[in-house]
């Protein structure tokens, strides 16, 4: 191994995955997955997998977090770790350490995402322009991740977002049923994000459930189902209300997708990521999503011409993280 390498990782609440940036057809080598809960500190678990990997010294670190990046510090939502890019410099003695929003780091990553980690879900698309594009990505986790990427004259830029929390708008009557019920529970204005992640799920099958005269109310502090228990009963027990609540969350989706790809200009393609859309591709393909996006009126056409793609890259954002790392190791480092 090389004595000058650079670090990349992606961290999330419950995992860390660190990997060496390499500009290789993959991008990454030595990948490795490391359980936060296992370390006091992130630069434990730095030094663990440096440890690991025989790796003695780094030049540069690019790291995806799934967090708010503030002054070049995150503080993590559902962890105990704090990032200080001052404090990584200092101690391992280079000059750059980036820190990327997760969602960001995945704009960065579909510009180089081979066509064997995408799996088409609607429109004709074989590869990005070598040139100018522009392309916008989604994806339901345990909140609602909205981005977007840019290329103009070579360079790329990153559209990072809060488009989870745009306000959701019901396009059919049941959906409107269904803002009325989540309305009185969780107030005047929903996001799209009450209904587009694993609580979502849940929210979702709750108000159907009083929809259908099979639950009493949908506001109570008891707990909801969760995505996983209404995954088990839609797809091995073939339960119908929780078979319907896929249906209307991928409808849904779908309609998000095609309200982005307007409002960013998002022509060249737009991306599902994830893991609630992965974990159920066949689900999502046999879905209405497809019609959700294309069903925008009046531009109806234009969206038919628009690509889907649902992820299935493992780690995209390692991928993310190696194509900025190995493109901007002399810029200085960002802030959010």
């Amino acid at each position: 191994m090389s004595n000058k390498s650079i670090l990349i990782a992606d961290i999330g609440g419950t995992n860390a995955r660190f990997a060496i940036a390499d500009r290789s057809r993959q991008r990454f080598s030595n990948a490795q997955t490391l359980e936060a809960a296992n370390f006091e500190r992130l630069i434990d678990a730095i030094d663990s997998y440096l440890q690991n990997n025989s790796i003695n010294d780094i030049s540069n670190m690019c790291l995806a977090v799934a967090g708010p990046v503030v002054d070049e510090k995150v503080d993590f939502p559902n962890s105990h770790w704090h990032v200080d890019c001052t404090e990584l410099r200092a101690k391992y003695g280079i000059k750059h350490a980036n820190l990327l929003n997760d969602w960001e780091a995945i704009s960065y990553s579909l510009s180089s995402i081979d066509q064997s980690d995408l799996i088409n879900i609607g429109g004709d698309w074989s590869s990005l322009s070598d040139g100018d594009f522009t392309i916008g990505a989604l994806g339901p986790g345990s909140g609602l991740g909205v981005s977007g990427l840019i290329r103009r004259n070579g360079q790329l830029h990153p559209m990072v977002t809060e488009g989870g929390h745009v306000g959701f708008a019901p396009e059919n009557k049941l959906q409107i049923e269904l803002l009325s019920l989540l309305q009185a529970k969780f107030g005047k204005r929903i996001s799209r994000e009450r209904l587009l992640s694993g609580p979502g799920i849940g929210n979702i099958y709750a108000a159907l459930e009083v929809i259908n005269k099979s639950g009493q109310s949908i506001v109570s502090d008891r707990p909801f189902k969760s995505a996983a228990k209404i995954a088990i009963e839609a797809f091995e027990n073939r339960n119908p209300l929780a078979l319907q609540t896929f249906d209307v969350f991928f409808e849904i989706l779908g309609q998000v997708a095609g309200d982005i790809a307007l409002a960013t200009g998002a022509y060249d393609g737009i991306f599902v990521g994830g893991g609630i859309a992965l974990r159920y591709p066949e689900q999502l393909l046999q879905s209405k999503f497809r019609h959700g996006f294309e069903c925008k009126g009046r531009h109806s056409h234009l969206m038919e011409n628009i690509p889907t793609w649902l992820i299935s890259h493992n780690n995209p954002g390692l991928l993310g993280a190696s194509v900025f790392a190995t493109s901007s190791t002399n810029h200085e480092p960002t802030q959010s």
